[in-house]
Protein backbone atom coordinates (compact mmCIF):
# COMPACT_ATOMS: atom_id res chain seq x y z
CA UNK A 1 0.00 0.00 0.00
CA UNK A 2 1.12 3.59 -1.25
CA UNK A 3 -0.28 7.09 0.39
CA UNK A 4 0.62 9.80 -1.23
CA UNK A 5 -0.28 11.96 1.61
CA UNK A 6 -0.43 16.24 2.44
CA UNK A 7 3.44 15.54 3.89
CA UNK A 8 4.87 12.24 2.79
CA UNK A 9 4.52 9.44 0.41
CA UNK A 10 4.28 6.20 2.78
CA UNK A 11 4.61 2.31 1.48
CA UNK A 12 3.95 -0.56 4.17
CA UNK A 13 4.83 -3.84 2.55
CA UNK A 14 3.24 -6.69 4.07
CA UNK A 15 3.54 -10.08 3.62
CA UNK A 16 -0.78 -11.37 3.74
CA UNK A 17 -2.88 -14.03 2.54
CA UNK A 18 -6.04 -15.74 3.33
CA UNK A 19 -6.41 -17.06 7.00
CA UNK A 20 -3.14 -15.33 8.57
CA UNK A 21 -2.74 -12.00 10.04
CA UNK A 22 -0.89 -9.18 7.95
CA UNK A 23 3.03 -9.50 8.94
CA UNK A 24 4.46 -6.03 8.45
CA UNK A 25 7.35 -6.95 6.21
CA UNK A 26 8.95 -2.90 5.63
CA UNK A 27 7.94 0.19 5.79
CA UNK A 28 8.94 3.61 3.73
CA UNK A 29 8.23 6.93 3.96
CA UNK A 30 9.32 9.93 2.06
CA UNK A 31 8.54 13.63 2.29
CA UNK A 32 6.58 15.50 -0.12
CA UNK A 33 5.12 18.47 2.12
CA UNK A 34 2.56 18.83 -0.38
CA UNK A 35 0.14 21.27 1.86
CA UNK A 36 3.23 24.19 1.95
CA UNK A 37 3.54 24.30 -2.14
CA UNK A 38 -0.50 24.93 -1.95
CA UNK A 39 -1.24 29.09 -3.65
CA UNK A 40 -4.26 30.62 -3.84
CA UNK A 41 -6.09 28.98 -6.28
CA UNK A 42 -5.90 25.63 -5.43
CA UNK A 43 -3.21 24.41 -6.81
CA UNK A 44 0.19 22.59 -6.08
CA UNK A 45 3.24 24.79 -7.32
CA UNK A 46 6.19 22.84 -9.19
CA UNK A 47 8.00 22.07 -6.49
CA UNK A 48 5.52 19.96 -4.98
CA UNK A 49 4.53 18.06 -8.14
CA UNK A 50 8.11 17.19 -8.31
CA UNK A 51 8.53 16.10 -5.00
CA UNK A 52 5.41 14.02 -5.33
CA UNK A 53 6.54 11.83 -8.62
CA UNK A 54 10.10 11.64 -7.13
CA UNK A 55 8.76 10.69 -3.76
CA UNK A 56 6.51 7.98 -5.47
CA UNK A 57 9.10 6.62 -7.84
CA UNK A 58 11.43 5.95 -4.68
CA UNK A 59 8.60 4.29 -2.92
CA UNK A 60 7.81 1.88 -5.86
CA UNK A 61 11.65 0.83 -6.43
CA UNK A 62 11.88 -0.19 -2.82
CA UNK A 63 8.24 -1.87 -3.66
CA UNK A 64 9.65 -3.93 -6.44
CA UNK A 65 12.93 -4.63 -5.14
CA UNK A 66 11.17 -6.39 -2.43
CA UNK A 67 8.63 -8.52 -4.85
CA UNK A 68 5.79 -6.79 -4.07
CA UNK A 69 3.01 -8.78 -5.83
CA UNK A 70 0.12 -6.80 -5.71
CA UNK A 71 0.31 -2.99 -4.84
CA UNK A 72 -2.51 -0.52 -4.13
CA UNK A 73 -1.79 3.54 -4.84
CA UNK A 74 -3.80 5.74 -3.61
CA UNK A 75 -3.60 9.61 -2.95
CA UNK A 76 -5.52 11.73 -0.35
CA UNK A 77 -6.80 14.87 0.63
CA UNK A 78 -3.56 17.27 -0.70
CA UNK A 79 -3.60 15.94 -4.47
CA UNK A 80 -7.44 14.74 -4.35
CA UNK A 81 -8.27 18.70 -3.56
CA UNK A 82 -5.73 20.24 -5.98
CA UNK A 83 -7.23 22.28 -9.01
CA UNK A 84 -4.23 20.58 -10.85
CA UNK A 85 -5.00 17.25 -10.02
CA UNK A 86 -5.13 15.32 -13.05
CA UNK A 87 -1.46 17.17 -14.12
CA UNK A 88 -0.16 15.49 -11.12
CA UNK A 89 -1.60 12.17 -11.69
CA UNK A 90 -0.68 12.21 -15.29
CA UNK A 91 2.90 12.98 -14.39
CA UNK A 92 3.45 10.64 -11.93
CA UNK A 93 1.76 7.93 -14.05
CA UNK A 94 4.44 8.79 -16.97
CA UNK A 95 7.44 8.71 -14.77
CA UNK A 96 5.90 5.22 -13.18
CA UNK A 97 3.82 3.47 -15.36
CA UNK A 98 1.07 2.96 -11.90
CA UNK A 99 -1.68 5.28 -12.05
CA UNK A 100 -2.90 6.42 -8.36
CA UNK A 101 -6.50 6.69 -7.57
CA UNK A 102 -8.04 8.80 -4.88
CA UNK A 103 -9.84 7.86 -1.35
CA UNK A 104 -12.45 9.50 -0.61
CA UNK A 105 -12.30 11.64 2.69
CA UNK A 106 -15.27 9.20 3.88
CA UNK A 107 -12.86 6.41 2.44
CA UNK A 108 -10.47 7.60 4.73
CA UNK A 109 -11.72 7.74 7.80
CA UNK A 110 -13.89 3.92 7.02
CA UNK A 111 -10.44 2.70 6.77
CA UNK A 112 -8.62 3.98 9.84
CA UNK A 113 -12.06 3.14 11.65
CA UNK A 114 -11.83 -0.61 10.64
CA UNK A 115 -8.06 -0.89 11.23
CA UNK A 116 -9.00 0.56 15.10
CA UNK A 117 -11.31 -1.67 15.62
CA UNK A 118 -10.01 -4.65 14.49
CA UNK A 119 -7.03 -3.66 17.17
CA UNK A 120 -9.19 -3.13 19.92
CA UNK A 121 -11.42 -6.68 18.74
CA UNK A 122 -15.08 -7.38 18.63
CA UNK A 123 -15.40 -6.03 22.73
CA UNK A 124 -14.29 -3.08 22.05
CA UNK A 125 -18.15 -1.21 22.71
CA UNK A 126 -18.63 2.32 20.63
CA UNK A 127 -15.06 3.59 19.16
CA UNK A 128 -14.92 6.71 18.34
CA UNK A 129 -12.16 7.90 15.24
CA UNK A 130 -10.09 10.96 14.87
CA UNK A 131 -7.50 11.33 12.26
CA UNK A 132 -5.30 14.59 11.48
CA UNK A 133 -3.87 14.88 8.49
CA UNK A 134 -2.21 17.48 7.03
CA UNK A 135 -5.16 18.18 4.39
CA UNK A 136 -8.21 16.97 6.18
CA UNK A 137 -9.29 15.78 9.53
CA UNK A 138 -11.74 12.28 9.56
CA UNK A 139 -14.11 11.25 11.94
CA UNK A 140 -15.46 7.74 12.18
CA UNK A 141 -17.86 6.45 14.75
CA UNK A 142 -19.51 2.92 15.40
CA UNK A 143 -19.70 -0.05 17.39
CA UNK A 144 -19.87 -2.94 14.60
CA UNK A 145 -16.63 -3.66 11.86
CA UNK A 146 -18.49 -0.97 9.42
CA UNK A 147 -18.97 2.99 11.04
CA UNK A 148 -22.28 4.16 11.31
CA UNK A 149 -20.93 7.69 11.19
CA UNK A 150 -17.81 8.70 8.81
CA UNK A 151 -17.07 12.73 8.49
CA UNK A 152 -13.98 14.60 6.44
CA UNK A 153 -13.47 18.13 7.31
CA UNK A 154 -11.31 20.75 5.64
CA UNK A 155 -9.34 21.02 9.05
CA UNK A 156 -5.76 19.30 8.85
CA UNK A 157 -2.93 20.82 10.66
CA UNK A 158 -1.09 22.12 7.02
CA UNK A 159 -4.48 23.50 5.52
CA UNK A 160 -5.13 25.65 8.65
CA UNK A 161 -1.27 26.69 8.74
CA UNK A 162 -1.68 27.81 5.52
CA UNK A 163 -4.88 29.49 6.27
CA UNK A 164 -4.49 31.20 9.42
CA UNK A 165 -0.76 31.12 10.92
CA UNK A 166 1.43 33.02 7.95
CA UNK A 167 3.74 34.17 10.82
CA UNK A 168 6.17 32.32 13.33
CA UNK A 169 5.05 32.72 15.93
CA UNK A 170 1.44 33.43 15.26
CA UNK A 171 -0.27 36.20 16.51
CA UNK A 172 -2.51 36.06 19.25
CA UNK A 173 -5.36 37.45 16.76
CA UNK A 174 -4.40 34.48 14.27
CA UNK A 175 -4.69 31.94 17.01
CA UNK A 176 -8.25 33.41 18.04
CA UNK A 177 -9.01 33.46 13.74
CA UNK A 178 -8.37 30.00 13.49
CA UNK A 179 -9.64 28.39 16.48
CA UNK A 180 -13.16 30.24 15.61
CA UNK A 181 -13.15 28.60 12.17
CA UNK A 182 -12.45 25.23 13.47
CA UNK A 183 -15.26 25.84 16.36
CA UNK A 184 -17.65 26.80 13.34
CA UNK A 185 -16.73 23.94 11.21
CA UNK A 186 -17.17 21.40 14.23
CA UNK A 187 -20.14 22.66 15.74
CA UNK A 188 -22.98 20.29 14.68
CA UNK A 189 -20.41 17.88 14.15
CA UNK A 190 -20.02 17.82 18.21
CA UNK A 191 -23.54 18.21 18.56
CA UNK A 192 -24.70 14.97 16.51
CA UNK A 193 -21.44 13.40 18.40
CA UNK A 194 -23.16 14.48 21.81
CA UNK A 195 -26.02 13.29 20.61
CA UNK A 196 -24.99 9.83 20.18
CA UNK A 197 -23.71 9.12 23.65
CA UNK A 198 -19.98 8.47 24.99
CA UNK A 199 -17.88 6.46 23.28
CA UNK A 200 -16.32 2.96 24.96
CA UNK A 201 -12.98 4.35 23.62
CA UNK A 202 -11.78 7.79 21.80
CA UNK A 203 -9.25 6.38 19.33
CA UNK A 204 -6.54 9.24 17.92
CA UNK A 205 -4.39 8.47 14.92
CA UNK A 206 -1.60 9.70 12.91
CA UNK A 207 1.65 11.82 13.98
CA UNK A 208 0.48 14.81 14.46
CA UNK A 209 -2.15 13.34 17.56
CA UNK A 210 0.91 12.26 19.09
CA UNK A 211 2.92 15.14 19.02
CA UNK A 212 -0.68 17.08 20.56
CA UNK A 213 0.02 14.27 23.01
CA UNK A 214 3.66 15.13 23.87
CA UNK A 215 2.48 18.76 24.28
CA UNK A 216 -0.10 18.01 26.27
CA UNK A 217 2.47 15.74 29.10
CA UNK A 218 4.38 18.24 28.81
CA UNK A 219 1.80 21.14 29.97
CA UNK A 220 0.19 19.28 32.87
CA UNK A 221 3.55 18.18 34.52
CA UNK A 222 4.26 20.24 37.47
CA UNK A 223 1.46 21.61 39.32
CA UNK A 224 -1.41 19.43 38.14
CA UNK A 225 0.78 16.11 38.99
CA UNK A 226 1.73 17.87 42.42
CA UNK A 227 -2.24 18.27 42.99
CA UNK A 228 -3.07 14.49 42.86
CA UNK A 229 -4.14 14.31 39.33
CA UNK A 230 -3.16 11.05 37.17
CA UNK A 231 -0.42 11.18 34.17
CA UNK A 232 -1.86 11.37 31.02
CA UNK A 233 -0.22 7.99 30.63
CA UNK A 234 -2.85 6.31 32.98
CA UNK A 235 -5.41 8.51 31.97
CA UNK A 236 -7.89 5.91 30.19
CA UNK A 237 -9.66 6.25 26.75
CA UNK A 238 -12.99 5.17 28.12
CA UNK A 239 -15.41 7.69 28.21
CA UNK A 240 -16.56 8.50 31.11
CA UNK A 241 -15.96 11.92 32.08
CA UNK A 242 -18.35 12.54 29.15
CA UNK A 243 -18.01 15.37 26.31
CA UNK A 244 -16.00 18.16 26.72
CA UNK A 245 -17.24 21.65 25.96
Amino acid sequence: MLDIGSNSAQLQIVDAHPGAPPLPALAVKEPTRLAEQIDESGAIAEEGVCRAVDAVESALTAARLHRVEQLFLFATSAIRDASNRDEIINRIEERTGVRPQFLTGEDEARLTYAAAHRWYGWSAGRLLLLDIGGGSLEIALGRDAEPQLTLSLPLGAGRLTRMFLPDDPPSVKQVKAMRRHVRDMLREVADRLRWEGVPAHAVATSKTFKQLARLAEGHRSGADRSCGAPSPSTRSTRGSRGWPR
